[in-house]
Formats: structure tokens, C-alpha cells, sequence
């Protein structure tokens, strides 16, 4: 294998296997309706059930299969399907050994829980042979037999049992649920006859949910639809307007009928908001009201595209004033559906999961071709010079070495490696610490400095968000070996004085590690501002505070090259020169003792508006 171009290579598709368990009361009723279903394939079991778009169906699956995966799905708690199987295949087996047999002959490169019920220390270790991954997915409480660590990988759509699975020193991705817009294709058209709707689950894990919804059963037009109705008070209100349960089809044409939906996370989410109707609601065309959650501006635009509300009171108001205010109601529906359907379908989720999916796995496939370059290599034989001794162009040349990107990105590898298992570099998280506050999902970022294109994996991972990324790069070798590893994003072999990018085309534009190896520094800065729309970082930058920028000569993984070290007022200076504020500055290395710091800045430029965004 050339490390330099084929790192991220397979040799054949990737195939994944969806683990399902699916509510019995959905399988009960479905098999009811269709009586003589118990007796057909094992092909047309599982096409009548996935047609019926219960849950996230064949969603996953499907989606991923358009990124040029196969993928199959095991509904493993569906009896006549699986007797099904069994039957054709031959084999006298049930339960989770009949679930471990189909696995041998599907044979998977990864095993994708959707239900971690299952997940127990025996079943796990029954698992590993069989594949190289093994992903869950979570978003409910988790089941005391589940065993976490057996995990390769976690996701989840709550952001604080991401920050949590990743404490534990597990690899865990954030990943919100989404939409299939087939489904509106399989609906047809439909009249918006139901005024006020509520569709979801009754239960122990949703007390908070009960107090609301004992409230606004009053307001005239409301209906309810879900399970565990049955255990409420004998004069609970919600009883007179509750339908009973709904499923798959039959729940997407009830949010498709409603004006309005109303929306109450599960107790578990605390303070984000994750659950699916969030998205089925607004992907079926419903003006959304939710309960407010932290998270909730980053998924929609609150008051545009969904309303939201922080208490019982205000909801009650809420859907009374837009009750009264149809148009209105109507218009923020509309923009909400658009945004479901334009940036949380299920092939955009897919899309993410198959990007980090194939990485994973091409590690660990890789995982011999790295050389384990230690740290104290990097830098060796530091001599204090004057600038006059400093070229931008032998450095510019020092760095274009062919040597240096497989020398580099073996200490990479390593930081990697332990950034998933919870042990993140400090550059690592200061970058994403700075820009986390003002990084918005799928916002543009210019990465100058990009090397072999790293830190849009890291980023990716800390912030939680996708990102468009744009990488730059003097050395060719770098930029080849950038686009092995990340095909998918954009690199550009330039100088970074001068970029071949538009005025303002980029939301951030961040110098990273690569001021200190530009003597031409002001015309980086200059072309880092010029480009940038809004924000600009200056990424591991060494500073001293008492003396005069310093001028250095050393070896660098290897290669004779420049480096400086700026004075840190008269760094600032020159940005701010710029019409930029400096906005906050992360220090994460100090040795005051020899006047030596390594900081991150964060700027803005001056006078944008607030909703400015490339």
C-alpha cells in the first residue's frame, strides 16, 4: 500500500448489519392486519413490515446502501420473521443464536445496534469474531445488563451522553435522528383537518410530559395519539381526546393532517433535544411547538421554522395564538419542513455515518503501516538566530519535503487514537474550545496550515457538527495524502500569502500551527483576514510576553526549517490592524520561567451583522 494515496482504500464494499428490536404492540397489530403474513418468505415479512415505516424502518439501511455500502437489517424480536429464516435456511435455532447465525452468513464489517437490550457481556463476546465494529446507538436510559465497553463505537443523539460514553474512554459520536422523505411520497395528498395534535408515549420516563398534556387536553381541537393511555386516572382530561395508539404510516398521516403538533422531550434528555418527532413533525409539513432545549437553535431557527416553548403556561398560549393566526402558523410549517427536508434527511445522516465508519475501519486495517514517531522527534537542535538569517521561502521549501507528511502523521495516528479513547490533546481541545460558541452547523472553514487535513476529523468529532471544510496546504505531498484520508472535502495546494479563494468566502479562516513558519507573517495575516466573512483564528501560536519576537533555525521531523516566536502585543497589534476584535484567546502551555506560551486567538471582524454566514 503507498500510505500516501491509498490510506482510506478498500478493497470491496463495506457491509453493516442494522440490529433491530421493535415494540411488540407495532407487531402485534401489524401481523393482525395481515393475517396470513406468518406464512409467506422470509423476504416478504421483512418488505411488509419495513413498508409499513414504522420507528426508522428500513431508513438507515437503505441510506446507507446509496454511499455504496450493503447493509441488511435483523428485526430480531419479530418470531414469525425470524421462524422464517430459520426455516428457509434450514437451521433448528432461535433467539440470539439464531440472531448469531445469521451474522455468520451475512458476514459484516460492522454490527450496528439500534437497541442495547441485547447488549450483555455474553452476547457481546459472542459478537466480536464476527466483525470489526460494533456500533450502538442510544438515546433512552441505559439497560443495566448492557455492557458499554464491549463497544467500538457509541452514538447518540443527546450531546451529554456523548460527553459521558466519551469520560468512560469510549469512542462516541454525536448524531441527531432525522427524516425519510419517502415517506410524504407514500402519503399523497392530505387535508389539514386535525387543528392540534400530540402523538407520542405515556410512561414512567415522562412525568413531565403528563402535566402538560393533562393541560392542554382542554384546549378545544386537541387529540392525542400513543401508547399507555391506559394507565391514566379514570378522570384524566387527556382520556376524552385520545384515539389511541398509532403507527408507522398512520402516525405520519396524523402529523401530515395536523395544523399544529406539539412536541415533549422524554425526561431523559434533560437539557437537549433529540427525540424523532421533531423531525417527523416538520418533515410531514406540521408547525412544530417543542419544548425549549439548549440544542434546539442549532437543529431550527426558532419562531421561523419551529416555535418553542419553556413552560406549560406559554405552550397553552402558544398554540392558542397560532390557532387564531393560521397564515402564520402555515408559514413557519413550511420552513420547517424545508429545513428537515434540506439538512436532517436520513441520506445526510448516512452520509456522516459511512464517513466515519470507513475511517474506523481503515485504521485499524492500517494500524501496522504506522511508525509510532514519537513526539520528542518532531523537534531537535533549536538555535536562536536573527530575522535577516529567516527566508519565507527556504521554509516554504522545507515543508514541501516529501518525508515530512508520513513522519508527521505518524504522531497524528497516536493522537488520534487517544482522542477516541477520551485522552484529547490540549491543541486539540483549545481549538475546539475556541470556536465552539460561535461554530455553526455546516458553516464554511478554511484551514490553512492543513498538513495532511487531521483537524477536520478532530473537529468534526469535538464540536458535534458537521462542518464545510476546505484545507490548504504549500506542500503537494501533504495535500495528496490530505485527500486519501478525507476524499470527500476539498484541499487546495497554495501559499498561504496567497490564497486562491474570493474576498470573505469563508465563515472562519484559521492559521493553524502555521504562523510561527511564515517570516512573511503580516501578508498571511492579511490574506487570512481578507478572506474571512467572519472569524479568524490564529491556531498554536507561540508567544513570549517580555521579549522581541525571536527568530529560530531547527530540525523539524527531520527537516532543516524556521520557526518564530511572536512578541504577543505586537502580534495582536498587527491583527487587530486588520478591523478585527479580538474575541477570546485559549492558553493551554506556559513556562513563564523562560517567557515561553502557546495560546489560540479567536477573532472577529468588526461591524457584521449577527446573521451573517457564508
Amino acid at each position: 500500500m503507498n500510505m500516501m494515496t491509498d490510506i482510506s482504500v478498500v478493497d470491496r464494499a463495506l457491509s453493516c448489519v442494522f440490529i433491530n428490536l421493535y415494540y411488540p404492540g407495532f407487531l402485534d397489530h401489524h401481523y393482525q392486519q395481515t393475517p396470513a403474513l406468518s406464512q409467506c418468505s422470509y423476504s416478504n415479512q421483512l418488505h411488509s413490515i419495513q413498508s409499513a415505516c414504522f420507528g426508522d424502518s428500513d431508513f438507515y439501511s437503505s441510506n446507507l446502501r446509496n454511499t455504496a455500502w450493503q447493509a441488511n437489517d435483523l428485526i430480531i424480536n419479530c418470531a414469525p420473521l425470524q421462524a422464517a429464516w430459520a426455516r428457509e435456511q434450514g437451521v433448528n435455532l432461535a433467539g440470539l443464536d439464531l440472531v448469531l447465525e445469521q451474522i455468520r452468513q451475512l458476514r459484516p464489517d460492522v454490527i450496528y445496534l439500534q437497541d442495547l437490550t441485547i447488549a450483555t457481556p455474553d452476547f457481546m463476546q459472542a459478537l466480536r469474531p464476527l466483525t470489526e465494529l460494533i456500533v450502538g446507538q442510544i438515546a433512552s436510559p441505559v439497560p443495566p445488563q448492557t455492557d458499554l465497553q464491549s463497544f467500538d463505537i457509541l452514538v447518540s443523539s443527546l450531546p451529554h451522553f456523548v460527553e459521558r460514553f466519551r469520560q468512560m474512554g469510549i469512542t462516541a459520536y454525536y448524531q441527531t435522528l432525522g427524516f425519510e422523505s419517502r415517506v410524504i411520497d407514500q402519503l399523497g395528498a392530505v387535508n389539514k383537518e386535525i387543528d392540534i395534535s400530540f402523538v407520542g408515549g405515556l410512561s414512567v420516563a415522562h412525568q413531565e410530559r403528563l402535566a402538560l398534556l393533562e393541560t392542554v387536553a382542554n384546549i378545544p381541537g386537541m387529540q392525542m395519539w400513543g401508547y399507555g393511555h391506559e394507565s391514566l386516572a379514570t378522570d384524566s382530561p387527556i382520556r376524552h381526546c385520545h384515539n389511541g395508539e398509532a403507527w408507522g404510516l398512520d402516525m405520519f398521516r396524523i402529523l401530515a393532517r395536523s395544523r399544529i403538533t406539539i412536541n415533549h422531550h422524554i425526561d431523559i434528555a434533560e437539557h437537549n433535544a433529540n427525540n424523532m418527532r421533531l423531525f417527523e413533525a416538520t418533515g410531514c409539513g406540521a408547525l412544530l411547538i417543542t419544548d425549549y432545549k439548549d440544542n434546539l437553535p442549532e437543529l431550527f431557527e426558532i419562531g421561523k421554522e419551529i416555535v418553542a416553548y419553556r413552560s406549560i403556561d406559554e405552550c397553552v398560549a402558544l398554540v392558542k395564538y397560532y390557532q387564531q393566526h393560521p397564515e402564520a402558523a402555515a408559514a413557519i410549517a413550511k420552513a420547517g419542513q424545508a429545513r428537515t427536508l434540506r439538512d436532517h434527511s436520513y441520506a445526510q445522516r448516512m452520509l456522516e455515518s459511512a464517513e466515519f465508519l470507513d475511517r474506523h475501519i481503515a485504521y485499524r486495517r492500517n494500524k501496522g503501516c504506522f511508525a509510532q514517531y514519537a513526539m520528542h522527534d518532531v523537534q531537535t537542535a533549536v538555535i536562536e538566530t536573527d530575522a535577516e538569517h529567516v527566508s519565507h521561502e527556504f521554509t516554504a521549501k522545507a515543508w514541501c519535503d516529501e518525508n515530512i507528511p508520513l513522519r508527521q502523521r505518524d504522531l497524528v495516528q497516536t493522537q488520534l487514537e487517544q482522542m477516541y479513547h477520551g485522552q484529547v490533546q490540549t491543541h486539540f481541545q483549545a481549538l475546539a474550545q475556541l470556536i465552539k460558541p460561535v461554530v455553526k452547523p455546516a458553516c464554511t472553514v478554511l484551514e490553512m496550515g492543513c498538513s495532511s487535513g487531521y483537524y477536520y476529523e478532530i473537529l468534526g468529532y469535538l464540536l458535534n457538527m458537521p462542518i464545510q471544510y476546505t484545507g490548504v496546504d504549500i506542500s503537494e505531498h501533504f495535500i495528496n495524502m490530505a485527500q486519501a484520508f478525507y476524499p470527500g472535502q476539498r484541499f487546495l495546494v497554495a501559499d498561504c500569502t496567497d490564497l486562491p479563494l474570493p474576498d470573505q468566502s469563508q465563515y472562519f479562516s484559521i492559521s493553524s500551527g502555521l504562523l510561527l513558519h511564515v517570516p512573511r507573517y503580516k501578508e498571511h495575516i492579511a490574506e487570512t483576514v481578507r478572506v474571512s466573512q467572519r472569524y479568524v483564528v490564529a491556531h498554536r501560536t507561540p508567544i513570549c510576553r517580555k521579549k522581541q519576537t525571536q527568530y529560530f533555525c531547527k530540525q523539524g521531523y527531520g527537516v532543516e526549517m524556521n520557526e518564530l516566536h511572536f512578541n504577543e502585543h505586537e502580534l495582536l497589534i498587527e491583527f487587530l490592524s486588520h478591523d478585527l476584535r479580538l474575541v477570546s484567546a485559549v492558553e493551554y502551555t506556559s513556562d513563564p520561567s523562560i517567557d515561553c506560551y502557546e495560546l489560540s486567538y479567536l477573532f472577529e471582524r468588526k461591524n457584521v451583522g449577527c446573521g451573517s454566514e457564508a
